[in-house]
């Protein structure tokens, strides 16, 4: 059976800095973060930069312009604070996709370009086709 298509998006910082100092300034938790000599949890080797990441809420299965409207969405709860931030420190907003099925493509509005150049976000597409050189329906 062919597994379906997953992605998901999520506005991230990484450099030098105390990702509590981000936490304080937006006013949010973030999804995921550590700090720069940090220890990982499983191959336990140290980090070797900080990290502050704000996740889409959604399930994988959602489009992926969804995704990154629930990102949007979250950013503009505190649209100077994370402004602020990402000019500061450089932020993104990773958008990733892993197609089992098919490639859905990606189509953004107005709105959501101007909310990307509004908090002068970076973006990264990792878009993945997960081929199987034999298709799967046919076991």
């Amino acid at each position: 059976m062919i597994r379906p298509n997953e992605q998901y998006a999520y506005f991230t910082i990484t450099g030098e800095f105390d990702p509590a100092e981000i936490t304080a300034r937006v006013g949010v938790i973030p999804t995921d973060s550590w700090k720069k000599g940090d220890l990982h949890p499983i191959n336990r080797l140290e980090r070797k930069f900080s990290r502050w990441s704000l996740y889409s809420r959604l399930e994988r299965s959602c489009t992926i312009e969804d995704h990154i409207a629930d990102v949007l969405n979250q950013l503009s709860k505190n649209a100077e604070g994370f402004r602020s931030v990402s000019l500061e420190f450089g932020a993104q907003l990773d958008v990733i996709g892993h197609f089992h099925t098919d490639y859905p493509g990606l189509v953004l509005g107005r709105e959501q370009v101007a909310a990307i150049a509004e908090f002068a976000l970076k973006v990264d597409f990792d878009f993945y086709y997960m081929y199987a050189h034999r298709r799967e329906d046919t076991d």
